[in-house]
């Protein structure tokens, strides 16, 4: 099951699927005792087993971490580096490390961030978590180019900030922060991208925009016409037009 070499994005969800397939083969004759099954040794293994403790056993790592100017800290002797909180720069936190997370705490052990754990060799691999940046930077617009938040951000996020007014950008920026918390930071992102499109800066057309993306909307039904709708070749323009209309309607 391991050959060749297998490739997978969650190993929750590969473990998952190697138990199906376990379960698959459990009916294979054992290959050293040809009268007996893999599933007819195992239940009489199973027979055998003690009962699991009470209390779970925790076999998380829990280390120690100090992290950069900008809230970051790095794993894997330098290659791996995590996103914690600008409001935990160059401070000491605490890490919760599992097979496939990596849970951010502060020196109290209060939860922070979750990122899903980086493997491999590779240099320079990064796993960012904008939501504690978002929220920092909402609270104080003003220093946006200068908390180094700006420089971290993609090209289009940036652009995008900067087509905003000075008024608008902390509003703009709790937005964003708002849409990420709902539904991740690709999201709010792409809404970006749909803003600069449209060349739409305020917060209200940011939102109605996130809302046409990733909103449940149930589609309608085609207007159907009938004699009942009155054949009108322009709308009218004024008011007192519609009332002439209206005025018609209910004398017919």
């Amino acid at each position: 099951m391991l050959v060749p070499v297998p490739h997978f994005l969650s190993l929750s969800d590969y473990n998952r699927q190697l138990l199906e397939e376990c379960d698959e083969d459990a009916d294979r004759e054992h290959y050293r005792h040809k009268d007996e099954t893999i599933q007819g040794r195992f239940d009489r293994d199973r027979k055998a087993l003690r009962k699991l403790p009470v209390v779970p056993f925790d076999t998380d790592l829990y280390i120690p971490a100090h992290t950069d100017k900008w809230g970051k800290f790095t794993l894997n002797k330098g290659k791996h580096t995590y996103s914690a909180s600008p409001g935990l720069a160059e401070q000491d936190i605490w890490l919760c490390i599992s097979a496939e997370f990596v849970k951010v705490m502060d020196a109290d052990h209060h939860p922070i961030v979750t990122h899903r754990r980086l493997y491999g060799d590779e240099e320079c691999l990064e796993s960012m978590e904008w939501l504690p940046y978002l929220k920092y930077i909402a609270r104080k617009p003003r220093s946006l180019r200068n908390s180094g938040i700006y420089g971290m951000m993609p090209e289009n996020m940036q652009k995008y900030l900067d087509s905003c007014r000075n008024s608008d950008r902390g509003k703009i920026l709790k937005a964003l922060s708002d849409l990420t918390e709902r539904t991740g930071f690709d999201s709010a992102l792409q809404t970006v991208n749909q803003a600069i499109m449209y060349q739409a800066t305020d917060e209200d057309s940011l939102r109605n925009l996130y809302r046409r993306l990733y909103a449940d909307v149930p589609p309608l039904p085609p207007l159907t016409s009938d004699d009942r709708i009155p054949k009108i070749s322009q709308m009218p323009s004024r008011l007192t037009d519609y009332d002439t209309l209206l005025e018609r309607r209910s004398m017919a």
